[in-house]
């Protein structure tokens, strides 16, 4: 059955206000807008999206600090809105032509809002950026993915359907965070039944439902995944080091691009080698890595790692 008109008209503006919460979304509607000429009010815009003045500001002036907008009040509006030159410098070409191929990647909902700003500007220039950025599309799971991002901001406990290998469960999960590794996006949450830290597929949950119940969040969550490796990290387990040999012939590919948050540099010799030590939760978070660079990468402690990857290389020379 069809909703009323004010009814459906309402809804829309809910949708809204819930997608433009997340910051990405908010700043390529207010670049849309901007280059579409219109004179935008912060206070409109912080009721429009539902967050604070503080955020638009914070948007304004950080995050969109190399736009040229002009601001009178609480009013703004691109800086050459009244000028007949509106052409960009390369510059300024170069940082929305690496924001449109971005955009790409986040699925096509997201992608449409964020080509708009460029829809005039495609003529000024070829793009010369290419993003090998593979990433499930959020398109299918937003849906869930605004029903997970409540129940986080609320700290409520939420009652899913999970698809696994060999079936589908009703579980009670306590969801922390949203997040993706190699591509892939997960609800990272506490098993209601002990607490323990377990990540599940967004794509895989389902009948989603929001509970009354309140829980509180571990403390030091966000610390845990920014020092993470990939999906296996396990906050619950003591971070141990992991000691690594680095050939001369690939160190400077770890020199530019750390293998974690975590990793520093113990030593380098005449021939460029690396020993460089990086912290882990679980052994898969670093052995994918060892694997895809051997034979030029070794650990060198702790011993009983490199003799699993020593049992894992005999077991596929040897089948």
């Amino acid at each position: 059955m069809a909703l009323p008109f004010h009814k459906e008209q309402t809804t829309t503006k809910q949708r809204r206000r819930e997608l433009y919460k997340n910051t990405t979304d908010r700043l390529a509607m207010i670049l849309s807008r901007l280059y579409a000429g219109e004179i935008l009010s912060m206070k409109e815009l912080a009721q429009e999206c539902q967050v604070s003045i503080r955020t638009i500001q914070r948007d304004i002036n950080e995050r969109l600090i190399d736009t040229p907008i002009r601001k009178s009040g609480e009013k703004m509006m691109l800086a050459w809105r009244e000028s007949e030159d509106r052409a960009l410098s390369a510059e300024e070409l170069a940082v929305l032509e690496m924001l449109d191929k971005l955009s790409e990647k986040q699925g096509g909902e997201f992608h449409t809002k964020a080509h708009r700003v460029l829809r005039k500007l495609k003529a000024q220039a070829a793009n010369p950026y290419y993003f090998h950025l593979p990433t499930e599309s959020l398109d299918t799971m937003l849906a869930k993915a605004v029903k997970f991002e409540k129940a986080i901001k609320k700290c409520r406990l939420v009652h899913c359907r999970y698809r696994m290998d060999k079936g589908s469960y009703d579980i009670d999960i306590k969801p922390l965070k949203i997040v993706n590794f190699q591509g892939y996006w997960y609800v990272l949450a506490m098993d209601a039944r002990n607490d323990v830290v377990k990540k599940y597929l967004l794509r895989h949950c389902s009948k989603i439902r929001l509970d009354e119940e309140i829980f509180t969040p571990p403390k030091d969550i966000d610390g845990s995944i920014a020092k993470a490796l990939s999906i296996w990290f396990d906050p619950d387990t003591e971070p141990f080091e992991v000691r690594l040999f680095i050939d001369g012939s690939v160190a400077k590919y770890f020199e530019r691009k750390p293998l974690a948050p975590t990793q520093r540099i113990e030593g380098k010799d005449a021939d460029g080698r690396l020993e460089v030590v990086v912290t882990i939760t679980h052994e898969m978070e670093i052995v994918p890595t060892i694997k895809q660079w051997l034979p030029y990468l070794r650990v060198l402690d702790p011993k009983w790692l490199e003799e699993t990857i020593e049992k894992d290389i005999k077991k596929y020379l040897n089948p």
